[in-house]
């Protein structure tokens, strides 16, 4: 390759991050020559889902659709466009070495935790539920593993108290963007890149996390109940509970302040104008802005207080076997 020639730079990714990241690098004339992205359509399988393809249309990169980037379609169209940098904008498949290999020079991962602490998946919902105050975005070669290649650099930030899901995810963006475009510079002026090895004995692995893990528990203290509402929020389906037989899910949470009520868990002490104060182990929370399964908003009339959120799991199969 010609060394006053750019190298050939693609980008993978089909959610908000990766969105924000093109948007960033693109406002700052970087050159993507191509987009490896899910199809068109709202994926089901991805909380996250942001359709770029009129993105890229509109700022001429080339789009290259795949659900499975290692399957050998998809291996065999990356090699004709002979590719040298692959930047990870928000992926959750593990590459392969095949599809490793389709880059002359390497591939750019990125996970939202201080690694090696908190490899594995939902990185955002982990964070807050496990009351961080500061994290990063870690960039590094990729490899086989998950999350294990060798450190490029980490990018720092402090996370503000009740920070929400979605403005943890501005935050990442940011530093992703930041990141990306700082890596770009390097490659464009030819400026070595170097490595370090991350150190296995600070490793921790988060797990998968799926939406019935946003149902409210009552029996469990009100300070690990906040932290989830907030960690499952938007653009995730959010914490939820049941009320007359409906599926309720509350999008916002706001501490008792006053701590005059003590009931039964689950039970309703009161009503404001966007949402519910509702009793858990230790004290109450206020569950706000509530939706029904379609999304709509609850109107607070349908509340009432002193009933009880959720079910009764022995009243209920007492019940069920009394209809047999």
């Amino acid at each position: 390759m010609n060394e006053n020639k750019m190298p050939k730079i693609f980008c993978i990714g089909s959610n908000i991050e990766s969105y924000e990241c093109l948007k960033y690098l693109t406002a700052n004339n970087c050159v993507i020559d191509t987009l490896i992205t899910l199809p068109s359509g709202q994926n089901k399988n991805v909380s996250d889902y942001r359709d770029l393809h009129p993105f890229c249309e509109e700022h001429g990169i080339h789009t290259i659709d795949t659900t499975n980037v290692n399957s050998d379609d998809t291996v065999a169209e990356l090699k004709k466009h002979k590719p040298d940098y692959l930047f990870t904008l928000g992926w959750s498949q593990i590459f392969r070495i095949d599809f490793i290999n389709c880059f002359s020079k390497f591939v750019v991962g990125t996970h939202p935790s201080k690694l090696p602490h908190g490899r594995g998946r939902a990185p955002l919902p982990w964070t807050i539920l496990e009351d961080l105050d500061t994290s990063a975005v870690s960039f590094f070669k990729i490899d086989t593993g998950v999350d294990t290649g060798s450190l490029i650099f980490q990018r720092n930030f402090d996370i503000p108290p009740r920070t929400y899901v979605k403005d943890l995810y501005a935050m990442v963006g940011r530093e992703l963007s930041l990141g990306f475009h700082e890596i770009y510079k390097s490659i464009a002026s030819n400026t070595p890149i170097s490595f370090s090895k991350q150190n296995e004995r600070g490793v921790t692995v988060r797990g998968k996390r799926t939406p019935s893990d946003g149902l409210i528990e009552f029996h469990h203290k009100w300070e690990s109940v906040e932290r989830l509402i907030r960690a499952v929020g938007e653009p995730y389906p959010g914490a939820y509970s049941y009320y007359k037989d409906q599926k309720i899910t509350f999008w916002e949470v706001e501490v008792d302040t006053e701590g005059f009520y003590f009931g039964t868990l689950g039970q309703i002490h009161k009503k404001s104008k966007t949402g519910i104060l509702v009793q858990f182990e230790n004290g109450s929370l206020w569950l706000n802005k509530p939706t029904g399964e379609d999304r709509e908003p609850v109107d607070l009339k349908f509340f009432r207080v002193g009933d009880k959120l959720g079910y009764s799991l022995q009243d209920e199969i007492y019940n069920l076997k009394r209809q047999k």
